[in-house]
């Protein structure tokens, strides 16, 4: 499982207040602790600031300074603010969250992808939003693959959002993600399905829990990476353990040391 932190964003409360605050401290131990957990990437998102470019460079450099062995994830939907970071800040193997189908997003975002050579997260999304249905996203994921291809993507550069909704207000929406990751999964077999795994549990109560089982779900479709809190000390334990279980934790051992981190 590839693992993206989600704590860099501001959308959280507490980072956004540690942003516009410039908190060195709050930021680098944020990006730290992340990447001592086991993320290969950092999903860095600073567009409730108020200068998200400035922003997006002010701590890039500190996550990665802080994680070294991260790569980040910068997630705008300003090509300018992306161009900015990218301008002014070296990364390597970075990604970009993310584009869609519509015109101006794939206008604004494709070049960046071209020039940087960065790997790129796509939602299956049109001017119409997000498809109700797991045929229409799966639908819109081929055009949007075909369209990074067609623009320099390898697959393996290539992460489809499956885009799952709150179970709060759709009973079924989280069904219909994990059907079209399934779908994805036999049609596109180098391209890495991704999910926002925090989404799906918003608005009921013991968020945990539900994140926690829609990750073995959504595993077993064939979806290979998250967005998610890799430092909360259970969904490590729950993610490590649904890799022992799909046969990608030679001896368990991914497991034995979560537990073990987890009990001391």
């Amino acid at each position: 499982m590839i693992i993206i932190g989600e704590k860099l964003n501001s959308s959280i409360p507490s980072t956004l207040q540690g942003l516009n605050e410039k908190n060195e401290d709050f930021i680098t131990d944020l990006a730290r602790r992340q990447g001592e957990a086991g993320a290969r990437y950092l999903d860095l998102n600073t567009g409730m600031c108020g200068d998200e470019k400035e922003m997006l460079v002010w701590a890039a450099g500190l996550a990665l300074k802080a994680a070294p062995g991260c790569a980040l994830m910068a997630d705008s939907t300003s090509p300018g603010a992306l161009r900015y970071l990218f301008e002014n800040v070296e990364l390597e193997n970075a990604a970009i969250n993310s584009v869609t189908l519509e015109e101006d997003r794939l206008s604004g975002v494709l070049p960046l992808v071209r020039e940087f050579k960065t790997a790129i997260v796509g939602m299956p999304i049109d001017g119409d939003g997000i498809p109700k249905t797991a045929e229409r996203r799966v639908e819109n994921a081929r055009k949007l693959i075909a369209i990074l291809r067609e623009n320099g993507s390898a697959d393996q550069d290539i992460y489809i959002d499956i885009v799952v909704e709150a179970a709060a207000t759709g009973w079924d929406a989280p069904q219909k993600a994990l059907e079209a990751a399934q779908a994805l999964r036999g049609e596109f077999p180098d391209v890495h399905l991704l999910v926002g795994l925090s989404n799906v549990s918003f608005g009921l109560p013991r968020r945990g829990v539900i994140n926690e089982t829609f990750l073995a779900c959504a595993m077993a479709r064939g979806v290979d990476a998250a967005i998610m809190d890799i430092t909360n000390p259970s969904m490590k334990l729950h993610l490590r353990a649904a890799e022992m279980l799909f046969g990608q934790d030679e001896y368990c051992m991914e497991y034995l040391n979560a537990y073990r981190e987890m009990e001391q």
